[in-house]
């Protein structure tokens, strides 16, 4: 049994704290909660997918893997800024919050419902014929139903983080991993000619579920409740920044949510079903750097935060993580054929480049994350300028003549470009605004002093 530390240890321990590390205990709780949450999300997704390929033709787990990538592309166009905006407007246990967070669920419907709708219409038949086949009225509404709910838990994570009740958005991710498996074999019975269909709804069902009851239940996290007024006085700079944010999140995740859309609407069921395992990896491991700067973003942007010095503890661990994943999947990447089988080979051999690709994206997720807080929109512009042309453009020349291994090319080569830039304009930003983080702050060695004793805390 694991014994606290003693009242002597914890004041030894203090002793060598560096000054002001208080302040950032809530960083690195945040940062490590959401780590294990990716984890869990992780293992619950390869196996879910796992079991659809030992159960499916590979055909079948293609197509609903094209419909399951589609909801998370309309929901990234759905969110309108407001997980951004929520971390720094909605950030307190106050009515003004639970004012603005009622808002915004109110729009996240609908603009989920319209994106939802308009994706069906427009893409019918590369990606989303299966919804119309199964009924013209009710596979759309569904979909659109499910976006609404997937599009919500994005907002009521945000709520949950910025109360600092990071537990619930572990317990949310938990089970909505868990929830997938009894829904993958009730939906086993079903007709042949409906299981891609099936197989979508189990895999983004209990997300969606998740999103609507959390939207319902998740003001009481900061002892509130939904409010439509009065008017917060901040309601017009939350708005701006809301559009401003929406249009860089749209550049910057740009990437993330058009490569699988640009990948599905020129390759096979059977290719796209290579793609979707190796994806569902690398969202995952991208999904860390991610979560350590939504932290950042959350704790950055609350009163007398010292931005720099959280930004290197968040470097510091987003760095590590990303090297060990992409040690671990080059070392092993050919479990996958050995898993799911050979016809999966295509998975293994662009998995390894396309888990490295989160080196880069560790730099880049997190300066830009110091750019907004310091709402320096020439930088952020920047950044998520060079990430999105230096992905897309290669993608849509490569893709449709190279297929899967055009994608990878794009996305590791697209990276890279993007945090060279990041480095370059979060650099000239600092320089301009004459900030030396290294004058008042604690440097490198005393943040890696502080990680080891908030680890040894801990044990």
């Amino acid at each position: 049994m694991t014994e606290r530390p003693s009242r002597f240890g914890a004041a030894t321990l203090a002793r060598f704290r560096p000054a002001g590390t208080q302040g950032h205990r809530h960083l690195l709780t945040g940062s490590a909660v959401l780590v294990v949450g990716a984890a869990i999300q992780a293992l619950s997704g390869a196996v879910f997918w796992l079991i659809a390929a030992r159960l499916d033709a590979e055909h079948v787990v293609g197509a609903g893997g094209k419909l399951f990538t589609s909801v998370l592309f309309v929901t990234y166009l759905a969110g309108l800024g407001l997980p951004v905006s929520l971390a720094r407007y909605a950030a307190g246990r106050d009515a003004d919050s639970d004012t603005t967070f009622t808002w915004a669920v109110l729009a996240t419907i609908v603009s989920s419902l319209v994106f939802g709708f308009a994706y069906v219409g427009l893409l019918h038949g590369s990606a989303t014929g299966l919804l119309t086949d199964v009924n013209p009225v009710l596979g759309p509404l569904l979909f659109a139903v499910i976006v609404v709910g997937a599009a919500l838990s994005l907002i009521v994570d945000v709520r949950c983080m910025t109360a600092r009740r990071w537990n619930l958005v572990l317990v949310r991710i938990s089970l909505v991993g868990l929830a997938r498996f009894p829904l993958l074999f009730l939906f086993q019975h079903v007709s042949d000619d409906h299981r891609s269909f099936w197989l979508f709804v189990a895999a983004t069902g209990p997300m969606a579920i998740s999103g609507v009851i959390g939207a319902l239940w998740v003001p009481r996290v900061a002892d509130g409740r939904h409010r439509l007024g009065p008017k917060p006085d901040r309601t017009d700079a939350a708005i701006r920044y809301s559009a401003v944010n929406y249009l860089s999140t749209l550049a910057y995740q740009a990437p993330y949510f058009l490569l699988p859309v640009i990948v599905l609407a020129n390759v096979t069921d059977n290719a796209y079903a290579s793609f979707n395992v190796a994806w569902g990896i690398v969202a995952v491991a991208f999904y860390v750097p991610t979560a350590i700067g939504q932290a950042l973003l959350a704790e950055g942007g609350k009163d007398g935060a010292h931005v720099h010095h959280q930004l290197r503890l968040a470097m510091w661990l987003a760095l590590a993580l990303m090297v060990a994943g992409t040690v671990v999947v080059f070392l092993g990447n050919d479990v996958i054929t050995s898993v799911y089988g050979a016809e999966y080979h295509k998975a293994a051999d662009i998995l390894p480049a396309m888990v490295a690709a989160g080196i880069p994206w560790a730099i880049t997720s997190l300066y830009l994350s110091e750019v907004r807080i310091l709402h320096r929109n020439l930088a952020t512009v920047a950044i998520t300028a060079a990430l999105t042309i230096g992905i897309v453009a290669p993608a849509l020349v490569l893709v449709p003549d190279d297929g899967l291994d055009g994608a990878k090319v794009a996305w590791l080569a697209g990276n890279m470009a993007a945090a060279v830039v990041a480095i370059v304009a979060v650099q000239i930003s600092r320089a301009r605004n004459g900030l030396d983080p290294a004058l008042d702050e604690p440097g490198a060695a005393e943040d890696a002093a502080e990680v080891g004793i908030e680890l040894a805390e801990h044990l």
